[in-house]
Parts: C-alpha cells; sequence; structure tokens
C-alpha cells in the first residue's frame, strides 16, 4: 500500500484501547481477596476439626502458619512482578531467613511430636492442600494472563510456590499444632504438586505469542 497515512488510518479504526494493569501490590491484595475465600470454601468438603490453640505449641505452629502466608504473599508478588518487564524482584536472599525460620520451626515440631497414628477425624494433609490450591491456582493463572510473560516457566512456578504457602496457611486452621514426619512429607509433596500442575496448566495461557 503506497499511501501509508490510508494503513494508519485503517489499522487504528481496529483498534482498541488497553486497559493499564493494576499496581502489582494492588494485584497481591485483590488475588488474596479473591482467592483465600475460594480456597476456604473449597475445604468445606472436608470433615475437620479445628486446631486446638490452648496446646503448648500453639505458639510454635502459629509462628510457622504466618511465616507461611507471608512468603506466599512476596511469592506471588514476585509472580505479578515477574509478568511485567523491568520489575525489581524480591531475590532469594530475601526468602532465605524465612524459609530457614520456618524450617526451624517445623524441626522444633517435629521434636515435641510423639509418633503415633492419626486421629479418624484428621483431614488428609495432601488431599487438602490440592483441594484448597485448585481454585487459587485458577485464579493466579487469570491475573498473569491478563499481562503475560516472557518467562511463563519461572513465573508459574513462583506463583505455584505462593499458592503452596497459602494452601499450608489454611491447613494450619484444621491440623494439629505438632507435625508428624509424615506430615511434612506430605505437605513438600502437595507444595510440588501445586507447583508443577501451576506450571503445566498454566503455561499456555500466560506465554507471550
Amino acid at each position: 500500500m503506497a499511501d501509508h497515512n490510508l494503513l494508519i488510518a485503517k489499522l487504528s479504526q481496529d483498534a482498541s484501547p488497553i486497559r493499564r494493569p493494576w499496581a502489582s501490590n494492588r494485584r497481591v491484595v485483590a488475588w488474596l481477596l479473591m482467592a483465600l475465600p475460594c480456597g476456604w470454601l473449597s475445604s468445606l468438603v472436608f470433615q475437620r476439626v479445628a486446631t486446638d490453640w490452648t496446646q503448648s505449641g500453639a505458639i510454635l505452629a502459629a509462628f510457622q502458619l504466618i511465616l507461611a502466608f507471608v512468603m506466599g504473599t512476596l511469592a506471588i508478588r514476585n509472580a505479578f512482578l515477574l509478568s511485567i518487564a523491568g520489575r525489581k524482584l524480591l531475590g532469594w536472599k530475601g526468602f532465605a531467613p524465612l524459609i530457614a525460620l520456618w524450617l526451624g520451626g517445623v524441626v522444633l515440631s517435629l521434636g515435641r511430636t510423639h509418633i503415633q497414628a492419626h486421629h479418624p477425624d484428621e483431614v488428609n494433609c495432601y488431599l487438602f492442600m490440592m483441594a484448597v490450591s485448585t481454585p487459587m491456582v485458577a485464579i493466579v493463572i487469570a491475573y498473569l494472563r491478563r499481562t503475560r510473560t516472557l518467562y511463563p516457566l519461572r513465573t508459574l512456578a513462583i506463583a505455584g510456590a505462593g499458592v503452596s504457602c497459602m494452601a499450608l496457611t489454611l491447613l494450619s486452621f484444621c491440623h494439629p499444632v505438632e507435625v508428624h514426619p509424615l506430615d511434612f512429607l506430605l505437605h513438600v509433596a502437595a507444595g510440588v504438586t501445586i507447583v508443577a500442575a501451576t506450571m503445566a496448566i498454566g503455561w499456555r495461557w500466560v506465554r507471550v505469542r
């Protein structure tokens, strides 16, 4: 086409306004307000007993809960930041102290635990985390699809790690304050599964085409 002005005019007619995405912190808050209630609603399919916060190890369990929530929030924020080029992320050095403190709390909880069979009313940790994470994974993928990302697998892995922490946070409200070694293995297995599922499901939706 010789007349480039005519070409520009035709392309302009087909163009639609682009809505600017929210700031990362606002997206994180919005995601939390949507994802956590949806995860909690998914947990209602399980018959469970609420955590007894009057037990001797309750303070340590609450400390682990707070750390899991903080790590999950920061991971989700990192995923949203990574989806926009040029944003600075919180590096591994920022997460290392939080992870170390959380693992330290787990070790102390393991040391307090007597090896015994689970109570029949106790929820299966793995199934619980998978159930509550399902809506949270769907919501975080929808949020990331809004901006896409040049690093889809890395972004989704970080988002999956954030969802895993949030699932563990919700589990803390219906789990004994002490942690059995088998519980810990189930928590880790569920976390790995959630990250892998987030990457597998979300890749086609968030990558730049």
